[in-house]
C-alpha cells in the first residue's frame, strides 16, 4: 500500500470523503478518472484504489506524481487472484466490499475507473444529501462512447443482450421519464418499491459509509442476471428500492459515463458467464 499527502484547501469536516475506484489494466482511462477527482470543488477526497491482480498499475500508482487539488490522500491495495477467479459482478462484489472496509470518513462513492466526473459532482451530492436530511443521494449522467462521442439514446437499452428485451426495457425506462430518446442523458431516479422505474449506477451515488455497510454487496448471479447485466450495481439497487425510502438527486448530469465495460461490451474482459455464475 502506497500513500500521497498532498495539500488542500480547508474546509469543514462534513465537506470530507472518500472515494472508492476499484481498477484493472484500464490505466489511462484510470488516470483521466484520478484527475477527475483532483479538480472537485469545494471537497477534501481520500482516495482508495483496490487493483485487481494488475502489475502495471501498481507501478503506473508508483511512478505517478502526487496528485493535488482536492485529493488529500490517495491510497492503493493490492489484490492477487486464485486459479479459478473472473472478472466479473461476483469478483467485483468482493473487491467493492473490500474498498468499502477502509472507509473511515462519514461519506463514501464509488468512481468506475472508466468514468469521468464533472468539478461539481461531489459538492453537490453532499449539498443535495444535507438539504434534504437524506443518508445517500445520487446524480443523473452523460453517456459516452470509448472515443469521446455522446451516445444518444436510441430505443435500445445498452445494458441487455437479448435484443427484444432490450427494446421492452427502453421503452419502460422512456415511460419513467429515465431515457430520453436521441439525447445522451440519463435521468436516473429511485421510485420507491418500483424498481421497474428505477436506474441508478454506481458512480452516482453518494452514501453514508454506514448505511452502504449495513446495505452490502450481493455476491450470487445467475444466467438470467447474466443476459440482462444485472451487475452488483443493480442488486445493491434493489435492495435500495425494496427498503421503500425516499432518495433524492441532484438532477444533474455530472457524471460522464463511458461505454464499453462488462455490462455493455460483450467481448472485454468480465463479460463472460464464467464471471456471473
Amino acid at each position: 500500500m502506497a500513500l500521497y499527502h498532498t495539500s488542500h484547501r480547508p474546509t469543514s469536516d462534513h465537506r470530507q470523503l472518500t472515494i472508492l475506484v476499484v481498477t484493472r489494466g484500464r490505466i489511462p482511462s484510470l488516470a483521466r478518472a484520478l484527475g477527475s477527482l483532483a479538480t472537485q470543488h469545494d471537497v477534501v477526497l481520500d482516495v482508495r484504489v483496490v487493483i485487481d491482480d494488475c502489475m502495471a498499475t501498481q507501478e503506473f500508482l508508483r511512478a505517478t506524481t502526487p496528485l493535488c487539488g482536492a485529493i488529500r490522500s490517495l491510497e492503493w491495495t493490492f489484490v492477487g487472484r486464485a486459479a479459478h477467479e473472473r472478472s466479473g459482478p461476483k469478483r467485483l462484489a468482493r473487491l467493492r466490499e473490500l474498498a468499502l472496509s477502509t472507509v473511515e470518513t462519514s461519506w463514501c462513492a464509488f468512481l468506475d475507473d472508466d468514468n469521468q466526473l464533472a468539478a461539481a459532482h461531489c459538492s453537490s451530492l453532499l449539498e443535495c444529501a444535507m438539504r434534504h436530511g437524506s443518508l445517500l443521494a445520487h446524480s443523473w449522467r452523460s453517456l459516452w462512447t470509448v472515443d469521446g462521442k455522446p451516445y444518444r439514446l436510441n430505443g435500445r437499452h445498452p445494458w441487455c443482450r437479448d435484443a427484444d428485451l432490450a427494446t421492452k426495457m427502453f421503452v419502460e425506462y422512456e415511460e419513467a421519464g429515465i431515457y430520453r430518446r436521441h439525447t445522451n442523458i440519463v435521468a436516473d431516479q429511485v421510485v420507491p418499491l418500483h424498481r421497474e422505474r428505477s436506474m441508478v449506477d454506481t458512480s452516482e451515488w453518494l452514501f453514508s459509509a454506514a448505511l452502504l455497510r449495513s446495505i452490502g454487496f450481493v455476491a450470487d448471479y445467475s444466467r438470467g442476471d447474466w443476459i440482462t447485466c444485472r451487475t452488483e450495481d443493480s442488486k445493491l439497487l434493489d435492495r435500495i428500492v425494496e427498503s421503500g425510502i425516499s432518495v433524492p438527486s441532484t438532477r444533474r448530469p455530472t457524471l460522464r459515463y463511458f461505454l464499453g465495460g462488462y455490462s455493455n461490451n460483450w467481448a472485454c474482459d468480465g463479460a463472460s458467464i464464467e464471471g456471473w455464475l
